[in-house]
């Protein structure tokens, strides 16, 4: 357990060394402000205008018109930067060198795997820590967000980054070229993020559909935006996860034993 949280706080402290962390940073707090702002500037407005009549007041709801817009773009944004957070997990170890160091180390192949995806993770919850701003903004305006949805949505979120880390460290596994790993991880996460859309191609119904849209990471994340804890989705993000995660370790193996 030591020489994981060892790597996992070498891993998280690397990013903040070098630009990278400040440049996605201020580009999720720019992008998502511009979303944030647009979403609740609506909602107002659709208030205001539905105030004098009782009737359709009610149909206009603060979670799905502004916190489930709200965490749906910020998953999509994720699409693009978890490749940029996880390329250089494991590739830059290859490009410097350092890889056989660590695997001639003490460090079994599990450690050092769950320790970089650790230490990634670490990242990539700073990251969903820093959105917190956007529902305390609603709570000083007077808004009430609803907690269970709101906590639903957050869980969402962190399974959701915690299945494209996984994919890319599984992709930073498969090269020594940062660039490549993350033109790796994102075309596989973005497959993973449309398979559902062919789903509905196949078509309503049928077995195939039903088996594409299972495998659709956006599907199940969509799961918890509606403010719902569904367990079966929570069991595929875990599953899935722990299934990259083993799968990188056996990319590691055959790297150690090369």
């Amino acid at each position: 357990m030591r020489n994981i949280l060892t790597i996992m706080k070498r891993e998280f402290k690397a990013y903040f060394v070098s630009p990278i962390a400040y440049v996605i940073l201020a580009s999720i707090l720019f992008i998502l402000g511009l979303f944030f702002y647009g979403m609740v500037e609506a909602y107002s407005r659709y208030s205001l205008q539905l105030a004098g009549n009782p009737m359709y007041a009610g149909q206009i709801n603060l979670h799905d018109f502004v916190i489930r817009g709200f965490y749906s773009t910020f998953g999509f944004i994720m699409l693009f930067v978890a490749p940029i957070v996880s390329m250089r997990v494991l590739a830059e170890e290859k490009r410097q060198g350092t890889a056989e160091m660590l695997l001639t180390s003490p460090v079994t192949t599990s450690q050092l795997v769950v320790g970089k995806y650790l230490g990634a993770l670490s990242f990539g919850l700073f990251l969903i820590l820093v959105t917190l701003q956007y529902p305390l903004f609603l709570l000083l305006m007077g808004a009430r967000p609803e907690v269970p949805a709101l906590f639903a949505a957050y869980l969402g979120a962190v399974l959701l980054i915690g299945a494209l880390l996984a994919v890319g460290l599984f992709s930073s596994s498969l090269t020594s070229s940062q660039i490549v790993a993350a033109v790796i991880a994102f075309v596989l996460s973005l497959f993973l993020w449309v398979i559902g859309f062919l789903g509905e191609i196949v078509g309503q119904g049928s077995d195939y559909s039903e088996l594409l849209k299972a495998l659709s990471i956006n599907e199940h994340f969509e799961e918890f935006l509606k403010g719902v804890v569904d367990t079966g989705s929570v069991v595929f993000f875990v599953s899935f996860i722990v299934f990259m995660l083993f799968m990188t370790q056996r990319v590691v193996d055959s790297s150690r034993w090369r």
